[in-house]
């Protein structure tokens, strides 16, 4: 009881660095908390989109073709044994008739075609004013809140709906919570009854069917016989269960990275809590040398020194709980969007909130066993001692690291996302690993880096620089220990840049290789060929040289729903588009246009282990089959909705497989066409409903999405740089009072008290840029590293983001730098007389 007591007034007696040490716990545990939460508010959220998306349906049957599933299919499902319940909806995207003289489109909604008996059976729509649907050929709306606030419509309002034959109008008799059931609406939904869409937009069939099965009916039972019924027509059946799958494999990598980060800033705390602990047996030697000869034993040391970190790691736990709630709130608020998942607000569950307590406290325990043992293997004639060489436990320090390393890699594996499987696993590891192997080295590269950070200084002050480089070289273990936080940290700010450099580089150059045109023209609705939308536009427009449709599809591959696209083969050879990987270029693009052949994306054939020449089956409209012999492999393809689409031929598309039209055309214009042609070619597009997008802009798009991303993960990893400020703090006040009898004699010598001062505050900047020196190496080769893992091509000469090596520069510097504000006043205030006198 008595250690126990002298353990919390050992805390008390040093409250600066207790309060850096709790400080760097709370930190590493506020990200891990943060990461829990956002991953928690990611599966409800993943949870609350199949919620609204399914209802209480049990199976879903959605149609690949654009044309729908058939009355004779939506009459085959509603007739098979164990089906209760089976509510079709019709869903397609269009625009409200905006007002007369407007120049531009307006934003589009997306209409919902229900039966309103049966959908009310599977589905909850929760209103905020006025009633559900009631009357089947009743033109009547529920809308969602944010259309309604968008568009100033309320209960009573009058709409009007553009569809293929003339616009009708309807009444708004309900306004919906939120952003109603749809995602990827945007929020702006307008759910009518079935028929009365049917008509709008003269279509016969529907998009899905969801169905809700006899109590006591097996799923998969069902699925069955609902398999064996529907042979007419290609259609994809799912459940519950697989939505929320494919959902959340979209949200994988960004959760794997998250725990990445987690488990970094947990090891700059371990970091930090290790040199703490190290340098309070090193500073308390004598007062334990005189413990143990009062009698105490080895393991009431060990209690005493393992006291103090309980303590720092329970309340730092406690406050990085807090911490993190907030960071979580202020991620989900910033990025708003992972993958297909719409957040709403972090979740807080008890069991993260209990994991992330309990790592804090561990962690931090694992980081003081190695101390506690030195300490409690100190022998009572040490306590006569007036030094004792630091060098003896320098090994032990660095090899514990690898058992911290352990611990903190186990807690990293653990709040790694379950869809994440093997292989995300693996490059977090590896990752982290790479990071342990540079640490353990730096006390091998020290003496060198030293030199190389301390020239910079040497040019204006050459004697405070050999001072700070002197006092840096004299304990490599602590100054291992003391980069070893900062290191990583900007290491993982410049690779997360690097990687998001290739990912910005990767979708630009995705999108220039593949897009035959200068620019797009896209619709809410496939245009058959039969509009003469090209012609119209051509003849609109001088100096138009090609317009090229595209159409972007879903086709069942091997049983699985694979993103497809319509293309003209020949456009794409005259623009020179696709690079490819395999296949003849000329022969492939005109085997499309002939029909029966097919291009894949290297993504796609690696995932299928296909090869040129071989055939692939796909199922037809009209239930037959459609050989298609792979003619090509190119290196990229055409973005589809989940990710790289299989290119077919525009007649194999429209005559067998159900494209009813382009959703995209790419324009390219002759040379010399001047610029005024973009802006004429906007006005004669608005005016047939169609949105003309420069490729600059689609590239925008994506660069602001992957910029909100790496932003975050650059702001989590700076959290790493911080927890190394704090041990900067420790670190050189430490080496302040080991050196107060040396910094009394070279202030008795003639030294200034701004000597004094300068050489703390050149040691902090010579740690800094030595930080910052290793940190870009290692994070230059941990960035292409992740880009390799991932499957990509790091290239040197475009992937290294400048921008951030020099960001990384300043803050390794800066930060270190004031840090030691506080142990240089210290160091500048001693008293020459007593500093001599200091033992």
């Amino acid at each position: 009881m008595a250690l126990t007591d002298l353990a919390f007034r050992s805390l008390r007696a040093r409250p600066l660095r207790a309060l850096l040490s709790t400080l760097g716990v709370a930190l590493g545990v506020a990200v891990l908390f943060a990461g829990l939460a956002t991953s928690a508010g990611v599966e409800a959220a993943v949870s609350s989109t199949v919620r609204d998306l399914v209802g209480h349906a049990d199976l879903r049957v959605a149609a690949f073709g654009e044309t729908g599933l058939s009355a004779d299919t939506v009459s085959r499902i509603v007739m098979t044994p164990g089906i209760a319940i089976a509510a079709p909806a019709l869903e397609r995207r269009t625009y409200l008739v905006q007002d007369i003289g407007a120049s531009t489109l307006p934003p589009p909604v997306t209409v919902l075609g229900i039966d309103p008996a049966a959908d009310a059976k599977l589905h909850d729509l929760t209103l905020i004013a006025g009633s559900p649907l009631q009357d089947p050929d009743e033109h009547s709306a529920v809308i969602s809140q944010r259309l309604a606030t968008d568009d100033r419509l309320g209960v009573g309002s009058p709409l009007t709906i553009q569809g293929a034959g003339d616009p009708m109008i309807y009444r708004v008799v309900g306004i919906l919570q939120g952003d109603g059931p749809l995602a990827g609406a945007v929020g702006r939904t307008v759910i009518v009854p079935l028929r009365t869409a049917q008509a709008v937009f003269v279509d016969t069939g529907v998009t899905r069917v969801d169905i809700g099965l006899v109590p006591g009916t097996d799923a998969t039972t069902a699925a069955k016989a609902l398999e064996a019924r529907l042979v007419a027509e290609p259609y994809v059946l799912s459940s519950p269960l697989d939505l929320a799958a494919a959902l959340r494999a979209s949200t994988t990598d960004f959760q794997a990275t998250t725990a990445l980060i987690a488990a970094i800033a947990l090891f700059a705390g371990a970091f930090l809590i290790f040199n703490t602990l190290s340098m309070t047996v090193s500073e308390r030697i004598r007062e334990v040398g005189l413990l143990r000869a009062a009698g105490a034993r080895r393991g009431q040391v060990m209690s005493f020194m393992l006291t103090q970190a309980l303590v720092i790691g329970v309340i730092g736990s406690l406050i990085g709980l807090l911490v993190g709630a907030l960071l979580a709130a202020g991620m989900v608020a910033f990025i708003r969007t992972v993958g297909s998942v719409e957040l709403g607000r972090p979740a807080f569950p008890i069991d993260a909130a209990l994991i992330a307590l309990v790592v804090g406290i561990a962690v931090t325990l694992a980081a003081a066993l190695e101390p506690a043992r030195r300490a409690s293997r100190i022998q009572p004639v040490e306590a006569l001692s007036p030094r004792r060489d630091p060098g003896a436990g320098r090994t032990a320090r660095l090899r514990w690291l690898v058992v911290v390393f352990g611990a903190v890699a186990l807690v990293g594996v653990m709040v790694l996302p379950r869809a994440a499987g093997l292989p995300g696993v693996v490059q977090p590891l590896v990752v982290y690993g790479v990071l342990l192997v540079a640490t353990l080295l730096i006390p091998f590269v020290l003496p060198i880096i030293a030199r190389v950070a301390g020239a910079p200084f040497a040019v204006l002050l050459r004697f405070e620089e050999r001072l700070a480089r002197s006092s840096i070289v004299r304990d490599r273990s602590r100054t291992a220990l003391t980069l070893g936080g900062l290191t990583v940290g900007l290491a993982m700010i410049v690779a997360l840049g690097g990687v998001g450099e290739h990912a910005r580089a990767a979708a630009a150059g995705w999108i220039a290789d593949v897009v035959p045109g200068d620019l797009v023209v896209t619709s809410i609705h496939p245009i058959p060929a039969t509009d003469g939308i090209p012609a119209d536009l051509t003849a609109a427009v001088p100096g138009i040289a090609r317009i090229s449709p595209i159409a972007t599809f879903d086709i069942a591959l091997r049983g699985t729903r694979t993103d497809a696209a319509a293309v003209v083969g020949s456009d794409l050879a005259a623009d020179g588009r696709l690079t490819f990987l395999a296949g003849d270029r000329v022969a492939a693009l005109a085997a499309i246009d002939l029909g029966g052949a097919t291009i894949l994306p290297a993504a796609l054939a690696d995932r299928l282990g296909l090869a040129v020449g071989q055939v692939v089956t796909v199922p037809t409209v009209d239930g037959g089959r459609l050989d298609l012999k792979v003619a090509g492999i190119v290196e990229r393809s055409i973005p589809g909705r989940t990710g790289e689409t299989m290119l077919v031929g525009w007649s194999d598309a429209t005559t067998r497989l159900g494209v009813a039209g382009a959703d995209v055309y790419a324009v390219r214009f002759a040379p010399d066409t001047p610029a005024s042609a973009r802006e004429t070619l906007r006005t004669a597009a608005n005016g047939l409903a169609l949105e003309v997008v420069s490729l600059d802009r689609i590239e925008g798009a994506i660069s602001d999405a992957l910029g909100r991303i790496f932003g975050l993960f650059d702001g989590l990893a700076a959290i790493a740089v911080l927890i190394a400020a704090l041990g900067i703090v420790n670190t050189l006040t430490m080496n302040v009072i080991e050196r107060v009898r040396e910094i009394g004699i070279l202030r008795a010598a003639g030294m200034t008290r701004t000597q004094v001062w300068r050489s703390v505050v050149v040691e902090a900047g010579v740690l800094g840029l030595a930080g910052a020196l290793l940190g870009i190496v290692l994070g230059l080769v941990v960035g292409a590293l992740m880009v390799a893992l991932a499957g990509g091509r790091f290239d040197v000469a475009t992937g290294i983001p400048w921008s951030i090596v020099g960001l990384a520069l300043v803050i390794g510097v800066v930060v270190a730098m004031l840090a030691a504000a506080y142990p240089a006043r210290i160091a500048s205030r001693l008293s020459i007389v007593r500093a001599v006198q200091y033992e």
